[in-house]
Protein backbone atom coordinates (compact mmCIF):
# COMPACT_ATOMS: atom_id res chain seq x y z
CA UNK A 1 0.00 0.00 0.00
CA UNK A 2 1.34 3.41 -0.95
CA UNK A 3 1.80 5.99 1.82
CA UNK A 4 0.05 9.25 1.02
CA UNK A 5 1.01 11.51 3.92
CA UNK A 6 4.11 13.57 4.63
CA UNK A 7 4.86 13.15 8.34
CA UNK A 8 6.67 15.59 10.63
CA UNK A 9 7.76 14.98 14.20
CA UNK A 10 8.15 18.21 16.17
CA UNK A 11 9.89 17.73 19.52
CA UNK A 12 8.82 20.51 21.86
CA UNK A 13 10.93 21.81 24.72
CA UNK A 14 7.92 22.21 26.98
CA UNK A 15 4.16 22.42 27.34
CA UNK A 16 3.80 25.91 25.83
CA UNK A 17 5.66 24.89 22.67
CA UNK A 18 3.51 21.77 22.42
CA UNK A 19 0.38 23.89 22.75
CA UNK A 20 1.58 26.20 19.96
CA UNK A 21 2.30 23.18 17.74
CA UNK A 22 -1.19 21.82 18.33
CA UNK A 23 -2.78 25.17 17.51
CA UNK A 24 -0.72 25.51 14.31
CA UNK A 25 -1.63 21.94 13.31
CA UNK A 26 -5.33 22.57 13.89
CA UNK A 27 -5.32 25.91 12.04
CA UNK A 28 -3.28 24.87 9.01
CA UNK A 29 -3.49 21.10 8.56
CA UNK A 30 -7.04 19.87 8.12
CA UNK A 31 -7.67 16.15 8.16
CA UNK A 32 -6.55 14.40 4.97
CA UNK A 33 -4.55 17.40 3.74
CA UNK A 34 -1.52 15.19 3.09
CA UNK A 35 0.67 16.50 5.93
CA UNK A 36 0.69 15.22 9.50
CA UNK A 37 2.36 17.20 12.28
CA UNK A 38 3.01 15.20 15.45
CA UNK A 39 4.12 17.35 18.41
CA UNK A 40 5.97 15.46 21.15
CA UNK A 41 6.78 17.12 24.48
CA UNK A 42 10.21 16.38 25.95
CA UNK A 43 8.87 17.56 29.34
CA UNK A 44 12.37 18.29 30.60
CA UNK A 45 13.52 21.24 28.50
CA UNK A 46 16.89 21.54 26.84
CA UNK A 47 19.17 19.62 26.39
CA UNK A 48 16.79 16.68 26.86
CA UNK A 49 14.63 17.89 23.96
CA UNK A 50 17.57 17.73 21.57
CA UNK A 51 18.62 14.30 22.83
CA UNK A 52 15.05 13.07 22.37
CA UNK A 53 14.87 14.45 18.81
CA UNK A 54 18.16 12.74 17.91
CA UNK A 55 17.01 9.46 19.44
CA UNK A 56 13.68 9.56 17.59
CA UNK A 57 15.40 10.59 14.36
CA UNK A 58 17.43 7.39 14.49
CA UNK A 59 14.18 5.38 14.34
CA UNK A 60 13.29 6.94 10.96
CA UNK A 61 9.53 6.77 11.41
CA UNK A 62 8.84 10.28 10.06
CA UNK A 63 9.70 12.13 6.86
CA UNK A 64 10.97 15.20 8.71
CA UNK A 65 12.22 15.93 12.23
CA UNK A 66 12.21 19.27 13.99
CA UNK A 67 12.81 20.80 17.38
CA UNK A 68 11.23 23.95 18.84
CA UNK A 69 13.24 25.49 21.68
CA UNK A 70 13.76 28.65 23.66
CA UNK A 71 17.21 30.19 23.30
CA UNK A 72 17.44 31.51 26.86
CA UNK A 73 18.93 28.40 28.51
CA UNK A 74 21.12 25.52 27.37
CA UNK A 75 20.98 26.52 23.70
CA UNK A 76 24.23 27.41 21.98
CA UNK A 77 26.25 26.80 18.83
CA UNK A 78 27.24 23.31 19.96
CA UNK A 79 23.56 22.32 20.38
CA UNK A 80 22.65 23.96 17.08
CA UNK A 81 25.47 22.05 15.38
CA UNK A 82 24.35 18.72 16.90
CA UNK A 83 20.87 19.29 15.52
CA UNK A 84 22.20 20.19 12.09
CA UNK A 85 24.49 17.14 11.92
CA UNK A 86 21.49 14.95 12.78
CA UNK A 87 19.29 16.58 10.11
CA UNK A 88 16.89 18.12 12.62
CA UNK A 89 15.21 21.40 11.69
CA UNK A 90 15.50 23.87 14.55
CA UNK A 91 12.87 26.48 15.32
CA UNK A 92 14.17 28.98 17.85
CA UNK A 93 12.19 31.24 20.16
CA UNK A 94 14.40 34.13 21.24
CA UNK A 95 14.55 34.29 24.17
CA UNK A 96 11.31 32.34 24.77
CA UNK A 97 7.99 31.36 23.20
CA UNK A 98 6.14 34.13 25.01
CA UNK A 99 8.38 36.73 23.31
CA UNK A 100 7.64 35.17 19.93
CA UNK A 101 3.89 35.26 20.56
CA UNK A 102 4.02 38.86 21.79
CA UNK A 103 5.76 39.80 18.52
CA UNK A 104 3.19 37.84 16.50
CA UNK A 105 0.50 40.02 18.06
CA UNK A 106 2.42 43.26 17.50
CA UNK A 107 3.20 43.64 21.21
CA UNK A 108 6.54 44.65 22.71
CA UNK A 109 8.87 41.79 23.60
CA UNK A 110 11.73 41.99 26.07
CA UNK A 111 15.24 40.61 26.45
CA UNK A 112 14.52 38.72 29.65
CA UNK A 113 12.41 35.60 29.73
CA UNK A 114 10.77 36.56 33.02
CA UNK A 115 9.68 39.94 31.59
CA UNK A 116 8.20 38.24 28.52
CA UNK A 117 6.34 35.66 30.59
CA UNK A 118 4.93 38.38 32.85
CA UNK A 119 3.89 40.54 29.89
CA UNK A 120 2.28 37.55 28.17
CA UNK A 121 0.24 36.64 31.25
CA UNK A 122 -0.78 40.28 31.73
CA UNK A 123 -1.95 40.69 28.11
CA UNK A 124 -3.58 37.27 27.61
CA UNK A 125 -4.77 36.41 31.12
CA UNK A 126 -2.67 33.29 31.67
CA UNK A 127 0.51 31.44 30.83
CA UNK A 128 1.16 30.22 27.28
CA UNK A 129 1.10 26.59 28.39
CA UNK A 130 -2.44 26.88 29.77
CA UNK A 131 -4.83 24.95 27.57
CA UNK A 132 -6.74 27.31 25.29
CA UNK A 133 -4.79 30.54 25.86
CA UNK A 134 -2.91 30.45 22.54
CA UNK A 135 -5.94 29.11 20.67
CA UNK A 136 -8.18 31.85 22.05
CA UNK A 137 -5.89 34.79 21.32
CA UNK A 138 -4.06 33.72 18.16
CA UNK A 139 -6.27 33.02 15.15
CA UNK A 140 -4.75 32.04 11.83
CA UNK A 141 -4.88 35.63 10.58
CA UNK A 142 -2.35 36.69 13.24
CA UNK A 143 0.12 33.98 12.24
CA UNK A 144 -0.39 34.76 8.55
CA UNK A 145 0.30 38.46 9.03
CA UNK A 146 3.29 37.80 11.33
CA UNK A 147 5.03 35.39 8.98
CA UNK A 148 7.09 38.04 7.18
CA UNK A 149 8.30 39.73 10.38
CA UNK A 150 8.62 36.85 12.87
CA UNK A 151 11.20 34.31 11.68
CA UNK A 152 10.06 31.65 14.14
CA UNK A 153 6.58 31.58 12.63
CA UNK A 154 7.97 31.55 9.10
CA UNK A 155 10.17 28.53 9.94
CA UNK A 156 7.27 26.73 11.60
CA UNK A 157 4.95 27.29 8.63
CA UNK A 158 7.72 26.35 6.21
CA UNK A 159 8.23 23.13 8.19
CA UNK A 160 4.61 22.14 7.55
CA UNK A 161 5.12 22.91 3.86
CA UNK A 162 3.24 26.19 3.61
Amino acid sequence: MRRTHYTILLVCEGYAEQELARVIRDLYLPRDCGTILQPKNSRRGMPHALDMAIRLRAQREYDSYALIVDTDQHWDEAARSRAQVNDIVVIENAPCLEATLLRVDGQTSYQSTSDNKAAFENVYGGPAHRDGVIRQHFPRTKFDSARERVATIDRLLTLIRL
